[in-house]
């Protein structure tokens, strides 16, 4: 099941949102309790002195007539009963024996205080209702002033209730404020998404992230960049497409043209000759083909797998399998080896690839009985150049960007090849962050050949 960002985000959020007015709510109540419980203490305290100051003359003058004193202040309590929480106050007025002198009509007799103390707070059960009272004592008397805790349960749910009432009234507003924030928010990114859907698949520019959101502009970038790469690959797609059909043309018409000589031939000898020639221009038209493949692959490549690799024994191996190739020419194909450190960081298989077209590519534009000569040797920082020297004609300065060009061949157009190794072996470098260098030989003509790569 899919669920979208803007109800996961609204889900989330008003999750929180509870909980956090949960933990408010709870604060709350216990912040009201302790403020409420010290509110009507005080008014407990405040109530005791001034009953004591208002009853004091008139007890004091009227102190040997106790019942007609109580029934006239029975009678006063009775009259001035008029509102529901009176019956949930009392109080109690003593003389220093105990001896009751005056109380509320709804007062319960709350037990005699003892003397430890002039002031104090303590909690009585009466009829199952539980009363705060306070006491104080005031010279000769001790008056009680109590109130039952309904009244301050009461008071305590009432300030929850309208606080929880906000909250939750709020609630939907709150939530539907959310949604329309949040689609709001997500507009930026619908934005794209249409956009996207709007395109062909010829339609590969980059998108606009001038108006991005900074949290997707990580996501939009990336697209930009899988855009590119896409652009790139659907290039090299239509480039090695129009190459084959370029390249493939002429040989294959050799191979025509050679098939029809071979069977119009009436004299063995001509029909042999065209057949080799055939079988020549199909050895060409396979190398072609391989190369185009390689460098198709290559073209694809972004990155590459590497390992530890012996660039001495990558070397060796190189020239032993082009050792039969110099041989038909009289090429004199060696390694000259000063080098220490030879472990680098690279993909064998490129690595091998790229220069043994190199080493190829020399032995091919050196004349007969000329000199090939592959060198290893450190340089500072621990770095390792490998060089490939030839005493062949060489390469004028102003044709050697040119000659990594593909299908390029330069002057010597007849010499065998596809143009297409030194442009393999520059993609190669390239993916290994690795510069070929072209010099001339300082004894002599011919072309020098370089690369540095860092030892490991």
């Amino acid at each position: 099941m899919n669920l979208s960002i803007r109800r996961r985000l609204l889900f989330l959020l008003l999750s929180v949102i509870c909980g956090v007015w949960g933990i408010v709510t709870w604060r709350i109540y216990v912040d009201t309790q302790h403020e409420v419980e010290e509110l009507f203490d005080a008014n407990l305290a405040q109530s005791a002195q001034v009953l004591f100051g208002l009853l004091k003359h008139e007890m004091e003058e009227e102190e040997d007539d106790e019942d007609d004193e109580d029934d006239k202040i029975i009678e006063l309590q009775e009259h001035l009963l008029g509102h529901r929480y009176e019956h949930k106050l009392a109080f109690l007025i003593r003389d220093s024996d105990g001896q009751i002198l005056v109380r509320s009509a709804t007062a319960p007799l709350f037990p005699k205080p003892s003397h430890d103390a002039d002031v104090k707070y303590s909690d009585y059960w009466f009829d199952e209702h539980l009363w705060r009272v306070f006491t104080r004592k005031y010279g000769k008397f001790i008056v009680q002033t109590a109130q039952r805790y309904d009244i301050r349960d009461e008071l305590i749910s009432e300030i929850i209730s309208s606080t929880l009432n906000v909250l939750l009234m709020t609630l939907p507003l709150l939530a539907f404020l959310i949604w329309i924030s949040v689609g709001r928010s997500f507009k930026p990114l619908q934005q794209v998404a249409t956009d996207i859907a709007a395109r062909t698949p010829e339609q590969l520019q980059s998108l606009d992230i001038h108006q991005i959101p900074l949290e997707i502009k990580a996501l939009v970038n990336a697209l930009n960049n899988l855009f590119i790469r896409l652009e790139r690959a659907f290039e090299n797609e239509r480039r090695f497409t129009a190459d084959a059909a370029h390249e493939l043309r002429t040989p294959l018409a050799g191979l025509k043209t050679q098939a029809q000589v071979a069977q119009r031939a009436i004299d063995p000898q001509q029909r042999e000759q065209a057949l080799q020639q055939i079988l020549i221009g199909v050895d060409r038209a396979t190398h072609l083909v391989t190369q185009l493949l390689t460098l198709a692959r290559m073209d694809a490549t972004q990155t590459m797998p590497t390992s530890r690799l012996d660039m001495h024994e990558l070397v060796s191996q190189i020239i032993i399998d082009l050792t039969e190739q110099a041989l038909k020419k009289g090429i004199d194909l060696g390694l000259e080896k000063t080098a220490t450190l030879t472990i680098i960081e690279a993909n064998q298989n490129a690595l091998y690839l790229m220069l043994r077209n190199l080493v190829d590519n020399a032995i091919c534009y050196t004349p007969e009985d000329g000199q090939v000569t592959v060198s290893l040797e450190n340089l500072q920082s621990s770095r390792l150049r490998v060089s490939i020297s030839d005493n062949g004609p060489g390469i004028p300065p102003s044709l050697r960007k040119q000659i990594f060009e593909r299908f390029y061949r330069g002057e010597n157009q007849n010499i065998q090849g596809s143009g297409l190794g030194l442009s393999i072996a520059q993609k190669v470098a390239q993916l290994h962050n690795v510069e070929i260098q072209l010099d001339d030989v300082a004894n002599g003509s011919g072309l020098c050949v370089r690369m540095d790569f860092w030892c490991i």
